[in-house]
């Protein structure tokens, strides 16, 4: 999965970077405050990848004294770290941009050059964007969830679901630039293109909440799948000797990385040597389903209560 999603990331990277160029060059050409917005929004997803790049190094380091269970999350915090970006960078100053046009609008020239910048964006955002959306039909499939929406709210890969909620809005902001320019050069209301940057920051602002949010309920704990928790569940209490689940608790430390506590009551007349093979058949089992999980049982002690 880290590769898969690494693979996202630098294909966004690259395209990022030279959608960014062309668009501001555009924009200093043409002074469309939309294809401004759009720069800034491509220069924010260029240093977003890094980060991201950089978070995905870092999970894999290997765990130390301070890092028990390894360093995962930290592709969770980077995660975060770009909602932040997303937000205060790119959509303040589209925003800003966007009000200052409407209070100063300006007219707009060199329609054929903002053009080029928009299409240039389309074939690179569209590539990273496919990719993105392999890596998240995988998911769906492995997880078996309902539907897209279902998959981002729940989703434990947060690298592949930020390219992928960038490079959504990035399609979109384009559609919404192109849509503004080709208006404004029609009619010469300059103050549509000051608008549509400013529904592409507040679009921005809108979408880096959302990641944020998601970022927030794995850094402080989130647990596995209903999926997952099932079929664990189903797995232990069809094990011989098994009575009852007393309590399963789980903690992503990664996208694939998890902790796992189960309190299992036994039955009473198994003996130790038993007990340690069943122990040893059921951690086999669990990582079948989970193949980085690491694992504690504890037996309930019936015989003094």
């Amino acid at each position: 999965m880290v590769q898969k999603s690494k693979k996202a990331v630098v294909a966004a990277l690259f395209g990022n970077l030279g959608i960014a160029v062309f668009k501001m060059i555009a924009a200093f050409f043409s002074g469309s405050s939309t294809m401004l917005a759009e720069g800034y929004h491509s220069l924010s997803d260029t240093l977003n990848q890094v980060l991201l790049l950089y978070g995905l190094k870092r999970s894999l380091k290997k765990p130390d004294k301070e890092h028990p269970f390894g360093h995962g999350k930290e592709q969770f915090f980077w995660s975060f770290v770009v909602a932040i970006i997303l937000f205060g960078f790119a959509g303040t100053l589209s925003i800003k941009e966007g009000l200052h046009k409407c209070q100063h609008p300006e007219p707009i020239s060199h329609i054929g050059l903002m053009y080029l910048a928009i299409v240039v964006g389309l074939i690179f955002d569209g590539y990273s964007f496919r990719i993105a959306v392999q890596n998240i039909r995988r998911e769906m499939r492995e997880e078996k969830y309902k539907n897209l929406f279902n998959c981002l709210r729940k989703s434990k890969d947060q690298t592949n679901l930020t390219v992928f909620v960038e490079d959504l809005l990035a399609l979109t902001g384009l559609l919404i630039a192109a849509l503004a320019i080709t208006v404004v050069h029609l009619t010469g209301i300059l103050i549509l293109d000051a608008i549509a940057s400013v529904i592409i920051g507040l679009l921005l602002m809108t979408f880096a909440l959302f990641l944020a949010f998601e970022s927030k309920g794995l850094l402080i704990g989130e647990g596995v799948s209903h999926k997952k928790r099932k079929e664990i569940l189903q797995t232990v209490k069809s094990f011989p000797g098994v009575e009852r689940v007393i309590s399963l608790k789980t903690m992503h430390f990664g996208p694939e990385e998890v902790l796992l506590t189960l309190e299992i009551d036994y039955f009473d007349n198994i003996t130790v040597a038993e007990l340690e093979k069943i122990n040893d058949r059921l951690e086999s089992c669990i990582k079948k389903i989970i193949p980085d999980a690491k694992i504690y049982l504890e037996a309930e002690n019936r015989r003094e209560t």
